[in-house]
C-alpha cells in the first residue's frame, strides 16, 4: 500500500474549506452586502479557517498514528492556507475579470464614501485596486493565517518532547 503525501492529505480539506469560503463570498455578493459584508465575512472566515486548520492538524495527527512533530503541524497549517489562498485568489480574479467586472469599482466607491466621512482629505484614486498587489497580499494573508493557526494547533497537538 502506498503512503499518501502531505499534499494529498490536505487537498480534500483545502477543497472543502474553499467551498465554504466560496459560498460565503457568493452570499455576500448576491445580497449586495458590499463593503461591510466583506469586512464581517472576512472576520467570520478567519475563525472558520483557524478551526479548519486545527481540525486538519488533528486529523493529520491521527493519520500519523498519534505522533506529530511541531514542524509538521505548522506545515499543515501553512500548506492548507496556501492552497486556499491560491484557489480563492484565482476565484476572485475570475469573478472580477469575467463575472462582474464592475464589482471592484462599486466596492471602491462604497469604501471611498465611508472614508470621506471619516477622512475628508482621502482621494478616491488612492483606493484604486492593483491586481498584482492584491493577489500577492491575498496569498500573504492566507500564509500568515496558516502560520498562525498552524503554530497554535501544533503547540496544542504536538507529541514530541
Amino acid at each position: 500500500m502506498q503512503q499518501k503525501s502531505t499534499f494529498q492529505f490536505i487537498l480534500p480539506y483545502a477543497i472543502a474549506l474553499f467551498g465554504i469560503r466560496l459560498v460565503m463570498d457568493i452570499i455576500i455578493k448576491q445580497f449586495g452586502l458590499g463593503y461591510e459584508g466583506e469586512s464581517y465575512g472576512g472576520i467570520v472566515a478567519f475563525f472558520i479557517e483557524i478551526g479548519a486548520i486545527f481540525f486538519t492538524t488533528f486529523k493529520y495527527k491521527k493519520w500519523l498514528n498519534g505522533e506529530m512533530r511541531f514542524s509538521e503541524g505548522v506545515k499543515i497549517g501553512v500548506g492548507l492556507m496556501l492552497l486556499i489562498g491560491a484557489f480563492f485568489s484565482l476565484y476572485l480574479f475570475i469573478h472580477h475579470k469575467f463575472i462582474d467586472p464592475t464589482y471592484q469599482e462599486k466596492l471602491v466607491a462604497e469604501a471611498s464614501a465611508v472614508m470621506h466621512k471619516e477622512l475628508p482629505n482621502v482621494n478616491a484614486e488612492d483606493l484604486k485596486p492593483n491586481a498584482i498587489l492584491g493577489f500577492s497580499m491575498s496569498i500573504l494573508k492566507y500564509i500568515f493565517i496558516g502560520a498562525f493557526g498552524g503554530i497554535i494547533s501544533a503547540a496544542i497537538l504536538k507529541t514530541e518532547k
